[in-house]
Protein backbone atom coordinates (compact mmCIF):
# COMPACT_ATOMS: atom_id res chain seq x y z
CA UNK A 1 0.00 0.00 0.00
CA UNK A 2 2.90 2.44 1.01
CA UNK A 3 4.42 1.39 -2.37
CA UNK A 4 1.47 2.33 -4.34
CA UNK A 5 0.62 5.92 -2.68
CA UNK A 6 4.63 6.39 -3.50
CA UNK A 7 4.47 6.29 -7.11
CA UNK A 8 1.23 7.75 -6.92
CA UNK A 9 2.99 10.89 -5.31
CA UNK A 10 5.47 10.11 -7.99
CA UNK A 11 3.14 10.49 -10.95
CA UNK A 12 1.52 13.34 -9.28
CA UNK A 13 5.17 15.20 -9.28
CA UNK A 14 5.66 14.55 -12.10
CA UNK A 15 2.53 15.62 -13.82
CA UNK A 16 2.77 18.86 -11.80
CA UNK A 17 6.14 19.28 -13.57
CA UNK A 18 4.62 18.96 -16.97
CA UNK A 19 1.92 21.44 -16.44
CA UNK A 20 4.37 24.24 -14.80
CA UNK A 21 6.91 23.41 -17.79
CA UNK A 22 3.79 23.77 -19.95
CA UNK A 23 2.96 27.14 -18.34
CA UNK A 24 6.24 28.39 -18.27
CA UNK A 25 6.73 27.33 -22.09
CA UNK A 26 3.30 29.06 -22.75
CA UNK A 27 4.23 32.20 -21.00
CA UNK A 28 8.16 32.26 -22.71
CA UNK A 29 7.47 31.31 -26.02
CA UNK A 30 3.95 33.32 -26.37
CA UNK A 31 5.48 34.09 -29.62
CA UNK A 32 6.64 31.38 -30.60
CA UNK A 33 5.39 28.07 -32.37
CA UNK A 34 5.12 25.07 -30.61
CA UNK A 35 7.38 21.90 -31.11
CA UNK A 36 6.41 19.43 -33.55
CA UNK A 37 3.81 22.32 -35.59
CA UNK A 38 3.78 21.64 -39.14
CA UNK A 39 1.91 24.16 -41.71
CA UNK A 40 0.61 22.16 -44.70
CA UNK A 41 3.68 19.09 -44.53
CA UNK A 42 6.19 21.94 -44.06
CA UNK A 43 7.89 22.28 -40.39
CA UNK A 44 7.06 25.75 -38.31
CA UNK A 45 7.39 24.59 -35.04
CA UNK A 46 9.42 27.17 -32.48
CA UNK A 47 9.42 29.42 -35.58
CA UNK A 48 9.29 33.18 -33.80
CA UNK A 49 6.51 35.88 -35.30
CA UNK A 50 8.63 36.62 -38.52
CA UNK A 51 10.21 33.29 -39.38
CA UNK A 52 6.14 32.31 -38.92
CA UNK A 53 5.09 35.01 -41.59
CA UNK A 54 8.00 34.10 -44.06
CA UNK A 55 7.03 31.01 -44.14
CA UNK A 56 3.30 31.49 -44.52
CA UNK A 57 4.29 33.94 -47.81
CA UNK A 58 5.85 31.07 -49.17
CA UNK A 59 3.21 29.36 -49.15
CA UNK A 60 1.05 31.87 -50.16
CA UNK A 61 3.39 32.52 -53.20
CA UNK A 62 3.07 29.27 -53.95
CA UNK A 63 -0.70 28.58 -53.74
CA UNK A 64 -1.18 31.96 -55.98
CA UNK A 65 1.06 30.35 -58.82
CA UNK A 66 -0.86 26.63 -58.61
CA UNK A 67 -2.93 25.56 -61.66
CA UNK A 68 -6.87 25.89 -61.38
CA UNK A 69 -9.47 24.34 -64.06
CA UNK A 70 -12.74 25.18 -63.53
CA UNK A 71 -15.13 23.01 -65.99
CA UNK A 72 -18.99 23.82 -66.54
CA UNK A 73 -20.79 21.93 -69.49
CA UNK A 74 -19.52 23.53 -73.01
CA UNK A 75 -16.74 25.94 -71.42
CA UNK A 76 -13.36 25.07 -69.72
CA UNK A 77 -11.37 27.80 -67.69
CA UNK A 78 -7.58 27.34 -67.48
CA UNK A 79 -6.22 30.09 -64.67
CA UNK A 80 -4.30 30.55 -61.81
CA UNK A 81 -5.08 30.42 -58.06
CA UNK A 82 -4.49 34.40 -58.18
CA UNK A 83 -6.43 35.26 -61.69
CA UNK A 84 -9.41 32.73 -60.03
CA UNK A 85 -9.40 34.82 -57.23
CA UNK A 86 -8.43 32.01 -54.57
CA UNK A 87 -5.81 32.97 -51.43
CA UNK A 88 -4.64 31.73 -48.48
CA UNK A 89 -6.13 33.22 -45.51
CA UNK A 90 -2.64 34.44 -44.25
CA UNK A 91 -4.17 35.93 -40.90
CA UNK A 92 -6.55 32.66 -40.25
CA UNK A 93 -4.00 30.73 -40.65
CA UNK A 94 -0.89 32.40 -38.67
CA UNK A 95 -3.72 32.32 -35.91
CA UNK A 96 -4.11 29.14 -36.07
CA UNK A 97 -0.45 28.19 -36.26
CA UNK A 98 -0.27 30.04 -33.35
CA UNK A 99 -3.04 28.38 -31.19
CA UNK A 100 -1.60 25.46 -31.58
CA UNK A 101 -1.02 23.94 -27.70
CA UNK A 102 -2.15 27.42 -26.38
CA UNK A 103 -5.90 27.62 -27.46
CA UNK A 104 -8.83 25.23 -25.77
CA UNK A 105 -9.75 24.16 -22.63
CA UNK A 106 -6.58 23.43 -20.79
CA UNK A 107 -6.70 20.13 -20.89
CA UNK A 108 -7.30 19.80 -24.73
CA UNK A 109 -4.49 22.54 -24.80
CA UNK A 110 -2.00 20.50 -22.22
CA UNK A 111 -2.98 17.13 -23.87
CA UNK A 112 -2.22 18.85 -27.36
CA UNK A 113 1.56 20.23 -26.02
CA UNK A 114 2.33 17.07 -24.51
CA UNK A 115 1.27 14.94 -27.76
CA UNK A 116 4.12 17.81 -29.23
CA UNK A 117 7.41 16.41 -27.91
CA UNK A 118 6.76 13.02 -30.12
CA UNK A 119 4.29 13.86 -32.58
CA UNK A 120 4.35 16.56 -35.45
CA UNK A 121 0.94 18.26 -35.53
CA UNK A 122 -0.16 19.07 -38.84
CA UNK A 123 -2.09 22.74 -39.57
CA UNK A 124 -4.58 22.76 -42.05
CA UNK A 125 -4.29 25.64 -44.60
CA UNK A 126 -7.35 27.97 -45.12
CA UNK A 127 -8.24 29.47 -48.39
CA UNK A 128 -10.94 32.28 -49.28
CA UNK A 129 -12.07 33.21 -52.49
CA UNK A 130 -12.69 36.37 -54.11
CA UNK A 131 -16.43 36.71 -55.79
CA UNK A 132 -15.43 40.11 -57.50
CA UNK A 133 -12.04 38.21 -58.83
CA UNK A 134 -13.86 34.72 -59.94
CA UNK A 135 -16.42 37.16 -62.08
CA UNK A 136 -13.97 39.06 -63.77
CA UNK A 137 -11.97 35.68 -64.46
CA UNK A 138 -15.87 34.71 -66.13
CA UNK A 139 -16.32 37.60 -67.77
CA UNK A 140 -13.29 36.90 -69.64
CA UNK A 141 -12.65 33.73 -70.03
CA UNK A 142 -11.93 33.07 -73.80
CA UNK A 143 -15.74 30.84 -75.35
CA UNK A 144 -17.78 32.46 -72.19
CA UNK A 145 -20.78 31.59 -73.04
CA UNK A 146 -23.66 33.14 -70.69
CA UNK A 147 -27.02 33.15 -72.18
CA UNK A 148 -29.00 36.48 -71.04
CA UNK A 149 -33.02 35.74 -70.57
CA UNK A 150 -35.52 36.29 -72.65
CA UNK A 151 -37.56 39.09 -71.38
CA UNK A 152 -41.78 38.52 -72.48
CA UNK A 153 -42.96 40.49 -75.55
CA UNK A 154 -45.52 40.63 -78.05
CA UNK A 155 -45.33 42.51 -81.54
CA UNK A 156 -48.28 42.71 -84.14
CA UNK A 157 -45.54 42.24 -87.01
CA UNK A 158 -47.79 40.04 -88.41
CA UNK A 159 -51.31 41.79 -88.10
CA UNK A 160 -52.26 40.57 -85.46
CA UNK A 161 -51.29 40.21 -81.58
CA UNK A 162 -48.30 38.01 -80.90
CA UNK A 163 -47.28 37.46 -77.12
CA UNK A 164 -43.84 35.30 -76.82
CA UNK A 165 -43.05 34.25 -73.57
CA UNK A 166 -40.06 35.09 -71.43
CA UNK A 167 -37.44 32.42 -71.18
CA UNK A 168 -34.65 31.76 -68.56
CA UNK A 169 -31.21 32.04 -69.48
CA UNK A 170 -27.42 30.73 -67.41
CA UNK A 171 -24.82 32.05 -66.33
CA UNK A 172 -22.16 31.26 -64.38
CA UNK A 173 -22.83 32.14 -60.73
CA UNK A 174 -19.44 33.80 -59.42
CA UNK A 175 -20.13 32.71 -55.65
CA UNK A 176 -20.50 29.14 -56.64
CA UNK A 177 -17.35 29.45 -58.34
CA UNK A 178 -15.59 30.82 -55.58
CA UNK A 179 -16.85 28.64 -52.87
CA UNK A 180 -16.38 25.39 -54.87
CA UNK A 181 -12.40 26.54 -55.68
CA UNK A 182 -11.92 27.82 -52.16
CA UNK A 183 -13.12 24.23 -51.13
CA UNK A 184 -11.11 22.33 -54.14
CA UNK A 185 -7.76 24.20 -53.05
CA UNK A 186 -8.16 24.16 -49.06
CA UNK A 187 -8.54 19.81 -49.62
CA UNK A 188 -7.46 19.17 -53.01
CA UNK A 189 -3.74 18.46 -55.09
CA UNK A 190 -2.77 20.65 -57.31
CA UNK A 191 -3.49 21.15 -60.05
CA UNK A 192 -6.80 21.99 -59.34
CA UNK A 193 -9.73 21.08 -61.03
CA UNK A 194 -13.66 21.69 -60.15
CA UNK A 195 -16.81 21.22 -61.98
CA UNK A 196 -19.40 23.12 -61.69
CA UNK A 197 -22.80 23.42 -63.40
CA UNK A 198 -24.94 26.51 -64.99
CA UNK A 199 -26.81 28.71 -62.42
CA UNK A 200 -30.75 29.83 -64.32
CA UNK A 201 -31.53 33.52 -64.66
CA UNK A 202 -34.85 34.25 -64.93
CA UNK A 203 -36.52 36.93 -66.80
CA UNK A 204 -37.15 39.65 -64.75
CA UNK A 205 -41.28 40.52 -65.88
CA UNK A 206 -43.50 37.50 -66.06
CA UNK A 207 -47.85 37.63 -67.08
CA UNK A 208 -48.57 40.25 -65.09
CA UNK A 209 -46.42 42.81 -66.63
CA UNK A 210 -47.00 40.97 -70.45
CA UNK A 211 -51.06 41.49 -69.52
CA UNK A 212 -50.46 45.57 -68.28
CA UNK A 213 -48.68 46.55 -71.44
CA UNK A 214 -51.31 44.96 -73.43
CA UNK A 215 -53.79 46.94 -71.48
CA UNK A 216 -51.53 49.97 -71.93
CA UNK A 217 -51.20 48.91 -75.98
CA UNK A 218 -55.11 48.88 -75.99
CA UNK A 219 -54.99 52.82 -74.45
CA UNK A 220 -52.39 53.54 -76.88
CA UNK A 221 -53.80 52.44 -80.26
CA UNK A 222 -57.73 53.35 -79.52
CA UNK A 223 -57.15 56.77 -80.97
CA UNK A 224 -58.12 58.69 -83.24
CA UNK A 225 -54.86 59.99 -84.97
CA UNK A 226 -54.97 62.86 -87.86
CA UNK A 227 -51.08 63.35 -89.80
CA UNK A 228 -50.02 66.72 -91.55
CA UNK A 229 -47.27 66.10 -94.16
CA UNK A 230 -45.87 68.12 -96.81
CA UNK A 231 -49.49 70.50 -96.53
CA UNK A 232 -52.12 67.36 -97.06
CA UNK A 233 -53.27 65.39 -93.94
CA UNK A 234 -54.14 62.04 -93.90
CA UNK A 235 -55.85 59.63 -91.11
CA UNK A 236 -54.32 56.51 -89.31
CA UNK A 237 -56.16 54.01 -88.21
CA UNK A 238 -56.46 51.67 -85.31
CA UNK A 239 -55.89 48.54 -87.60
CA UNK A 240 -52.14 50.55 -88.30
CA UNK A 241 -51.24 51.61 -85.04
CA UNK A 242 -51.80 48.44 -83.64
CA UNK A 243 -49.19 46.80 -86.60
CA UNK A 244 -46.87 49.46 -85.44
CA UNK A 245 -46.72 47.95 -81.82
CA UNK A 246 -43.75 46.01 -80.12
CA UNK A 247 -42.38 45.85 -76.59
CA UNK A 248 -39.64 47.54 -75.06
CA UNK A 249 -38.27 47.38 -71.21
CA UNK A 250 -37.62 51.04 -70.69
CA UNK A 251 -37.47 52.93 -67.37
CA UNK A 252 -41.56 52.13 -66.42
CA UNK A 253 -40.61 48.51 -67.36
CA UNK A 254 -42.02 45.82 -70.47
CA UNK A 255 -43.76 49.08 -72.34
CA UNK A 256 -45.53 49.24 -75.97
CA UNK A 257 -43.74 51.09 -78.82
CA UNK A 258 -44.25 52.05 -81.66
CA UNK A 259 -41.59 50.23 -83.93
CA UNK A 260 -39.69 52.86 -85.79
CA UNK A 261 -38.68 50.50 -89.65
CA UNK A 262 -42.54 49.51 -89.23
CA UNK A 263 -43.73 52.89 -88.95
CA UNK A 264 -41.56 54.11 -91.82
CA UNK A 265 -42.72 51.54 -94.07
CA UNK A 266 -46.05 51.76 -93.11
CA UNK A 267 -45.88 55.76 -93.97
CA UNK A 268 -44.32 55.37 -97.00
CA UNK A 269 -46.89 53.27 -98.59
CA UNK A 270 -49.87 55.50 -97.21
CA UNK A 271 -48.46 58.70 -97.84
CA UNK A 272 -46.72 57.72 -101.34
CA UNK A 273 -48.29 60.64 -103.14
CA UNK A 274 -47.78 63.23 -100.33
CA UNK A 275 -44.32 63.70 -101.68
CA UNK A 276 -43.43 67.27 -102.90
CA UNK A 277 -42.21 67.19 -106.96
CA UNK A 278 -38.55 67.08 -107.77
CA UNK A 279 -37.09 70.94 -108.67
CA UNK A 280 -36.82 70.63 -112.04
CA UNK A 281 -33.94 72.27 -114.39
CA UNK A 282 -34.36 75.32 -116.25
CA UNK A 283 -31.60 75.59 -118.79
CA UNK A 284 -30.46 78.85 -120.66
CA UNK A 285 -27.97 78.55 -123.51
CA UNK A 286 -26.19 81.84 -124.26
CA UNK A 287 -23.30 81.84 -126.98
CA UNK A 288 -23.45 78.20 -127.07
CA UNK A 289 -22.55 77.46 -123.16
CA UNK A 290 -25.14 75.53 -121.00
CA UNK A 291 -26.23 77.03 -118.00
CA UNK A 292 -29.02 75.80 -115.42
CA UNK A 293 -31.11 76.66 -112.36
CA UNK A 294 -33.57 74.61 -109.94
CA UNK A 295 -37.38 75.46 -110.15
CA UNK A 296 -39.07 74.89 -106.94
CA UNK A 297 -38.04 73.57 -103.71
CA UNK A 298 -36.00 70.78 -102.55
CA UNK A 299 -38.16 67.57 -102.68
CA UNK A 300 -39.24 65.89 -99.32
CA UNK A 301 -40.80 62.91 -98.73
CA UNK A 302 -42.22 61.37 -95.13
CA UNK A 303 -40.68 60.34 -93.10
CA UNK A 304 -37.52 61.99 -91.68
CA UNK A 305 -36.38 58.99 -88.82
CA UNK A 306 -37.79 59.85 -85.41
CA UNK A 307 -41.23 59.83 -86.72
CA UNK A 308 -42.32 56.33 -84.85
CA UNK A 309 -41.40 58.78 -81.35
CA UNK A 310 -43.56 61.33 -82.53
CA UNK A 311 -46.62 59.64 -83.37
CA UNK A 312 -46.19 57.42 -79.91
CA UNK A 313 -46.31 60.74 -78.04
CA UNK A 314 -49.46 61.81 -80.12
CA UNK A 315 -50.97 58.88 -79.45
CA UNK A 316 -50.24 58.47 -75.88
CA UNK A 317 -52.85 61.66 -75.73
CA UNK A 318 -55.80 59.75 -76.63
CA UNK A 319 -58.85 60.97 -78.57
CA UNK A 320 -58.57 63.20 -81.30
CA UNK A 321 -54.85 64.21 -81.40
CA UNK A 322 -52.82 65.34 -84.65
CA UNK A 323 -49.88 65.47 -85.98
CA UNK A 324 -47.27 67.38 -88.36
CA UNK A 325 -44.39 64.46 -89.63
CA UNK A 326 -41.12 65.42 -90.02
CA UNK A 327 -40.05 64.98 -93.54
CA UNK A 328 -37.23 64.16 -95.30
CA UNK A 329 -35.20 65.58 -98.06
CA UNK A 330 -34.46 62.90 -101.04
CA UNK A 331 -31.96 65.11 -101.79
CA UNK A 332 -29.85 66.26 -99.89
CA UNK A 333 -28.03 68.76 -102.02
CA UNK A 334 -31.68 69.77 -103.54
CA UNK A 335 -31.17 68.01 -107.03
CA UNK A 336 -27.84 69.06 -108.14
CA UNK A 337 -25.82 66.37 -108.34
CA UNK A 338 -28.86 64.86 -110.27
CA UNK A 339 -29.05 67.05 -112.57
CA UNK A 340 -25.51 67.12 -113.11
CA UNK A 341 -25.06 63.55 -113.96
CA UNK A 342 -27.35 64.00 -116.94
CA UNK A 343 -24.27 65.46 -118.22
CA UNK A 344 -25.70 68.25 -120.56
CA UNK A 345 -22.97 70.09 -120.95
CA UNK A 346 -22.03 70.36 -125.13
CA UNK A 347 -24.02 70.85 -128.36
CA UNK A 348 -23.87 67.30 -130.22
CA UNK A 349 -26.41 68.25 -132.96
CA UNK A 350 -27.86 70.97 -134.63
CA UNK A 351 -30.36 71.45 -137.99
CA UNK A 352 -31.72 75.19 -139.31
CA UNK A 353 -34.08 75.47 -142.00
CA UNK A 354 -35.13 78.79 -143.76
CA UNK A 355 -38.83 80.68 -144.62
CA UNK A 356 -40.13 83.62 -146.08
CA UNK A 357 -40.18 86.63 -143.59
CA UNK A 358 -43.16 87.86 -141.84
CA UNK A 359 -46.00 84.73 -142.97
CA UNK A 360 -48.48 83.92 -140.34
CA UNK A 361 -46.95 80.63 -140.38
CA UNK A 362 -43.91 81.90 -139.32
CA UNK A 363 -46.17 82.87 -135.90
CA UNK A 364 -46.78 79.56 -135.57
CA UNK A 365 -43.19 78.27 -136.20
CA UNK A 366 -41.81 80.48 -133.48
CA UNK A 367 -44.79 79.98 -131.17
CA UNK A 368 -44.09 76.13 -131.27
CA UNK A 369 -40.36 76.72 -131.06
CA UNK A 370 -40.85 78.95 -128.16
CA UNK A 371 -42.91 75.37 -125.73
CA UNK A 372 -40.65 73.05 -126.85
CA UNK A 373 -36.85 74.81 -126.28
CA UNK A 374 -35.70 73.61 -122.55
CA UNK A 375 -37.56 69.92 -123.05
CA UNK A 376 -34.97 67.38 -121.61
CA UNK A 377 -35.18 64.10 -121.81
CA UNK A 378 -33.50 61.74 -119.24
CA UNK A 379 -32.00 58.53 -120.65
CA UNK A 380 -34.23 56.08 -122.07
CA UNK A 381 -37.28 58.83 -122.11
CA UNK A 382 -39.98 59.60 -125.21
CA UNK A 383 -40.59 62.54 -126.27
CA UNK A 384 -43.67 63.09 -128.58
CA UNK A 385 -44.62 66.85 -130.03
CA UNK A 386 -48.32 65.94 -129.77
CA UNK A 387 -48.33 64.83 -126.34
CA UNK A 388 -46.16 67.86 -124.97
CA UNK A 389 -48.20 70.84 -127.21
CA UNK A 390 -51.26 69.27 -127.26
CA UNK A 391 -53.73 70.67 -129.78
CA UNK A 392 -52.73 73.61 -131.75
CA UNK A 393 -55.33 76.51 -130.64
CA UNK A 394 -55.89 79.91 -131.49
CA UNK A 395 -55.65 79.80 -126.66
CA UNK A 396 -52.54 78.67 -127.46
CA UNK A 397 -51.36 81.36 -129.45
CA UNK A 398 -51.28 79.80 -133.36
CA UNK A 399 -52.53 81.36 -135.97
CA UNK A 400 -54.43 79.82 -139.09
CA UNK A 401 -51.56 79.60 -142.09
CA UNK A 402 -50.85 77.19 -144.99
CA UNK A 403 -51.10 73.21 -144.09
CA UNK A 404 -51.53 69.91 -145.99
CA UNK A 405 -54.73 68.11 -146.22
CA UNK A 406 -55.19 65.14 -148.19
CA UNK A 407 -52.89 65.92 -150.99
CA UNK A 408 -54.17 69.85 -150.84
CA UNK A 409 -53.05 73.03 -149.33
CA UNK A 410 -55.57 75.02 -147.25
CA UNK A 411 -55.42 77.07 -144.01
CA UNK A 412 -55.86 75.49 -140.42
CA UNK A 413 -54.69 77.05 -137.11
CA UNK A 414 -50.97 76.20 -136.44
CA UNK A 415 -50.08 75.65 -140.60
CA UNK A 416 -46.71 75.66 -140.90
CA UNK A 417 -45.72 74.08 -138.09
CA UNK A 418 -44.68 70.89 -139.84
CA UNK A 419 -41.39 73.51 -141.01
CA UNK A 420 -40.51 73.46 -136.92
CA UNK A 421 -41.41 69.39 -136.92
CA UNK A 422 -38.90 68.77 -139.94
CA UNK A 423 -36.45 70.68 -138.01
CA UNK A 424 -36.58 69.11 -134.80
CA UNK A 425 -36.50 65.90 -136.98
CA UNK A 426 -33.29 66.13 -138.30
CA UNK A 427 -31.50 67.61 -135.01
CA UNK A 428 -32.63 64.40 -133.61
CA UNK A 429 -31.30 62.25 -136.64
CA UNK A 430 -27.81 63.75 -136.05
CA UNK A 431 -27.99 63.40 -132.48
CA UNK A 432 -28.36 59.63 -133.55
CA UNK A 433 -32.24 59.62 -131.28
CA UNK A 434 -34.29 56.83 -131.89
CA UNK A 435 -37.28 57.59 -133.73
CA UNK A 436 -40.14 56.11 -132.37
CA UNK A 437 -42.99 57.75 -134.75
CA UNK A 438 -42.91 60.15 -137.78
CA UNK A 439 -44.48 60.43 -140.97
CA UNK A 440 -42.74 62.77 -143.96
CA UNK A 441 -44.71 65.17 -145.92
CA UNK A 442 -47.17 63.98 -148.52
CA UNK A 443 -45.82 66.68 -151.10
CA UNK A 444 -42.08 67.38 -151.00
CA UNK A 445 -41.44 70.98 -149.93
CA UNK A 446 -38.26 72.00 -151.78
CA UNK A 447 -37.25 74.12 -148.31
CA UNK A 448 -36.93 70.40 -146.59
CA UNK A 449 -34.10 68.00 -147.23
CA UNK A 450 -35.64 65.16 -149.57
CA UNK A 451 -37.11 61.99 -147.89
CA UNK A 452 -35.31 63.66 -144.56
CA UNK A 453 -38.30 65.40 -143.10
CA UNK A 454 -41.54 65.10 -141.12
CA UNK A 455 -44.81 66.68 -140.49
CA UNK A 456 -47.34 66.73 -137.69
CA UNK A 457 -50.95 67.17 -137.53
CA UNK A 458 -52.89 66.74 -133.90
CA UNK A 459 -53.93 64.30 -133.00
CA UNK A 460 -53.25 61.12 -135.38
CA UNK A 461 -49.50 62.56 -137.13
CA UNK A 462 -47.28 63.09 -134.63
CA UNK A 463 -43.27 63.32 -134.46
CA UNK A 464 -42.01 60.82 -131.32
CA UNK A 465 -38.18 59.71 -130.42
CA UNK A 466 -36.21 57.99 -127.39
CA UNK A 467 -33.33 59.11 -125.81
CA UNK A 468 -31.26 56.27 -126.38
CA UNK A 469 -28.14 57.62 -125.10
CA UNK A 470 -27.01 57.42 -120.92
CA UNK A 471 -26.76 61.71 -121.14
CA UNK A 472 -29.59 63.61 -120.39
CA UNK A 473 -30.36 65.46 -123.68
CA UNK A 474 -31.64 69.29 -123.73
CA UNK A 475 -33.89 70.12 -127.05
CA UNK A 476 -32.99 74.12 -127.56
CA UNK A 477 -34.43 76.29 -129.99
CA UNK A 478 -33.94 79.36 -131.42
CA UNK A 479 -34.82 81.68 -134.78
CA UNK A 480 -34.65 84.42 -136.96
CA UNK A 481 -37.09 86.41 -139.55
CA UNK A 482 -36.37 83.92 -141.66
CA UNK A 483 -34.69 81.03 -140.14
CA UNK A 484 -35.24 78.65 -137.51
CA UNK A 485 -32.68 76.13 -135.54
CA UNK A 486 -33.41 73.01 -133.02
CA UNK A 487 -30.10 72.23 -131.33
CA UNK A 488 -29.53 69.27 -129.17
CA UNK A 489 -27.41 69.35 -126.14
CA UNK A 490 -25.79 66.53 -124.16
CA UNK A 491 -22.96 64.83 -123.82
CA UNK A 492 -21.25 63.35 -126.93
CA UNK A 493 -22.66 59.74 -127.35
CA UNK A 494 -23.21 58.70 -131.08
CA UNK A 495 -21.15 59.55 -134.34
CA UNK A 496 -23.75 59.59 -136.99
CA UNK A 497 -23.22 59.84 -140.68
CA UNK A 498 -25.92 59.82 -143.07
CA UNK A 499 -25.07 56.46 -145.45
CA UNK A 500 -26.63 57.28 -148.73
CA UNK A 501 -30.00 56.91 -149.85
CA UNK A 502 -32.64 54.73 -152.81
CA UNK A 503 -35.39 56.06 -153.94
CA UNK A 504 -38.25 53.94 -156.06
CA UNK A 505 -41.53 54.20 -157.54
CA UNK A 506 -44.50 53.24 -155.76
CA UNK A 507 -47.14 53.59 -158.50
CA UNK A 508 -46.97 57.41 -159.08
CA UNK A 509 -45.71 58.18 -155.89
CA UNK A 510 -41.83 57.95 -154.92
CA UNK A 511 -40.51 56.39 -151.82
CA UNK A 512 -37.27 57.58 -150.53
CA UNK A 513 -34.99 55.46 -147.40
CA UNK A 514 -32.18 57.66 -146.31
CA UNK A 515 -29.80 55.46 -144.14
CA UNK A 516 -28.09 56.63 -140.61
CA UNK A 517 -24.96 55.05 -139.05
CA UNK A 518 -24.23 55.66 -135.45
CA UNK A 519 -21.18 53.76 -133.57
CA UNK A 520 -21.33 54.34 -130.25
CA UNK A 521 -17.61 55.36 -128.21
CA UNK A 522 -17.35 51.19 -127.43
CA UNK A 523 -17.57 50.54 -130.78
CA UNK A 524 -21.42 49.73 -130.62
CA UNK A 525 -22.87 50.08 -134.57
CA UNK A 526 -26.34 50.42 -135.26
CA UNK A 527 -27.63 51.23 -138.49
CA UNK A 528 -31.07 52.02 -139.51
CA UNK A 529 -32.90 54.23 -142.11
CA UNK A 530 -36.21 57.15 -142.48
CA UNK A 531 -38.37 56.80 -144.74
CA UNK A 532 -40.75 59.35 -147.08
CA UNK A 533 -43.09 58.88 -149.93
CA UNK A 534 -44.40 61.69 -152.05
CA UNK A 535 -47.80 62.25 -154.22
CA UNK A 536 -46.69 63.22 -157.91
CA UNK A 537 -48.66 66.80 -157.16
CA UNK A 538 -51.67 68.07 -155.27
CA UNK A 539 -54.83 66.54 -155.19
CA UNK A 540 -52.85 63.65 -157.04
CA UNK A 541 -52.88 60.04 -154.97
CA UNK A 542 -50.38 57.13 -156.01
CA UNK A 543 -52.62 56.35 -158.58
CA UNK A 544 -52.44 59.59 -160.73
CA UNK A 545 -55.74 60.35 -160.08
CA UNK A 546 -57.35 63.07 -158.24
CA UNK A 547 -58.30 63.75 -154.70
CA UNK A 548 -61.49 65.26 -152.92
CA UNK A 549 -60.48 68.76 -151.48
CA UNK A 550 -60.99 68.05 -148.00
Amino acid sequence: MRTLVVALLVLLGLLLSAVAAWGVDKVVHSDQVSRNVTLAGVPVGGMDGAELGEAIDRLAAATAEDLVVVRAPGLAIEVSNAEAGVALDTEAVRAGVLDVGREGNPLAAFSTWVGGMSDSIDVEPIYVADVEVAAEMIRSAPGWVSVPPVEPSFSAASGEVVVSPGQDGVFLDPVLVAETLAAEVAFGTSPFSVDVTWSPMAPRYGEAEVAAALAAMDDLTDTDLTVRVNGQTARIGKTTLVGWVDTTIGEAGLVPVFNEERVLLSLERLLDGYTTPFPQPVYLVEDGEVTYGLDGLPAAACCEAGVADVLYRQAQRGGNTFAILPTRLIEEDGGIERVETLGITELVSEFTTNHACCENRVLNIQRIADIVSGVVLEPGERFSVNDFVGERTRDKGFVAAGAIHQGHFKDDVGGGISQFATTLFNAAFFAGLEFDDYQSHTIYLSRYPYGREATLNYPDVDLAFVNNTPYGVLIWSEYTATSITVQMYSTQYWDVKEAGQSSWRSGACRSVETFRTSTSPEGEVIEDSVKARYRPGEGLDCNGKATPKP
